[in-house]
């Protein structure tokens, strides 16, 4: 509900509308129903007095249901922030956060709960139902500073990162400035919502943007105790700092998320561990500091078996030619494993290097397949990584055309991460 008088106006309309009550009975020995019609409006805010008066003359204990309201909004709140905070909601919280949806409740409570749930929906992966409840909503939006926005562009903003919608999310930032509504917030909400932004322009590759919306999270999250929240802080900054070449900053960063770890029980989970030791391993990876990297790949599998890690740990075991350990991971990470596209064809071009076979007709066709869709993706690392290589298979077979065309790939690639790295 609004933090106002403002919103007792509305609910004397609502229950006024729902009674069937005209305005000249409800208003009858207290104020005009001119006046009644402004409260009820928005337009004027009246004594406390007032309230209770024209309330009573609806049968409704005005002390009552404020208090209702009150202890209802607070329950609201409290969910909204297990939400924002990963924790899963009980059986009984969704049962009453189902039940204040009902028509029974005042309209601005339904809507708050109507939005509470679709964040509860996007967390167990029920997208397509929570994006049906926003398109609901939106419409009713006030675009005030007021509670009903402020949960809709944060709920909204984390529901284009459910849809991978990066690009999206982050032009809508920069045209019209949402976070604006959320200034009055709760300052962890308005670092919660920075750093969807800024997660948004790293993954459409704003880096430079995304660095800025990264400090803007650290900065209203400043004196809270979150240390989850913290450590995504940290990572997120890390990464960010690794694609604009910021070595240093980024271990400084990444460094700073194992000691939080390390110190903190509550979120020392294999998943925590195994991706802050993928992100070290990848920034290492990227100073080409090899052996350092396979050992961070080697952590992060051992904490939490994930093919991501595993994909990296396997090119990193192939740029130090360690066969023996890289036909290890072949064995035991079979193609069938991997779903992500990117994955599945880093492990067929890994698995051809290996061969003592190579065929023009077979690079060709892995080339086509693969580059392809690294370019597609804009996933120039990979291409960096994997182009030269071919050029220099396409060289030993003296296919100098198909190796020169696989150098003008790597060195476009190159090129462009240059102009990501500057925009």
């Amino acid at each position: 509900m609004e933090n106002n008088e403002h919103a007792w106006g509305k609910l004397l309309k609502y229950y006024r509308q729902k009674k069937k009550r005209k305005q000249d009975d409800v208003a009858f020995g207290i104020c005009t129903p001119s006046y009644l019609s402004r409260i009820e409006n928005g337009l004027v805010i009246a004594e406390h007095s007032i309230y209770a008066q024209l309330f009573e003359n609806l049968g409704i204990d005005f002390n009552q249901l404020e208090q209702q309201l009150k202890n209802q909004t607070a329950f609201l709140e409290q969910l909204y922030e297990k939400l924002l905070l990963n924790a899963e909601l009980t059986s009984d919280e969704i049962k009453q956060l189902t039940d204040i949806q009902n028509d029974e409740q005042p309209f601005e409570q339904q809507l708050m709960a109507k939005l509470v749930y679709a964040r509860f929906l996007y967390s167990i992966k029920e997208d397509d139902d929570a994006r049906t409840i926003l398109n609901e909503v939106e419409p009713l939006v006030s675009w005030k500073k007021d509670r009903i926005t402020q949960l809709f562009v944060a709920i909204r903003a984390f529901g284009h990162l459910s849809f991978h919608e990066f690009e999206q999310l982050s032009l809508k930032e920069a045209e019209n400035q949402f976070a604006q509504y959320l200034s009055n917030a709760h300052p962890f909400e308005l670092a919660n919502y920075h750093y969807h932004i800024a997660f948004a322009n790293h993954r459409s590759y704003k880096l430079h943007k995304a660095l800025e919306h990264i400090e803007l999270a650290q900065q209203f999250f400043i004196h809270q105790y979150k240390p989850l929240f913290q450590l995504k802080l940290y990572s997120m900054k890390g990464v960010i700092f690794n694609d604009l070449h910021r070595f240093r900053e980024a271990i400084q960063e990444f460094e700073a998320g194992l000691e939080l770890l390390s110190n903190v029980q509550s979120i020392q989970t294999p998943v925590q561990w195994s991706s802050l030791h993928n992100n070290i391993a990848y920034c290492f990876e990227c100073q080409e500091n090899f052996p350092e990297a396979s050992k961070h790949y080697e952590l992060a599998n051992q904490y939490d078996e994930d093919v991501h890690s595993a994909i990296n740990w396997m090119r990193t075991c192939f740029v130090q030619k360690d066969f023996d350990q890289l036909e290890i991971l072949f064995n035991r990470y079979e193609e069938i494993r991997f779903t992500v596209p990117h994955h599945i064809y880093q492990r067929r071009l890994l698995q051809y290097a290996v061969d003592t076979a190579h065929t023009i007709r077979g690079l060709k066709l892995l080339e086509d397949e693969a580059f392809t869709h690294f370019d597609e993706q804009q996933y120039y690392s990979l291409i960096l990584f994997y182009a030269p290589l071919w050029g220099q298979f396409y060289e030993q077979l003296h296919a100098y055309k198909q190796a020169s065309h696989c150098y003008r790939q790597a060195l476009e690639a190159s090129e462009k991460v240059r102009q990501r790295m500057s925009s």
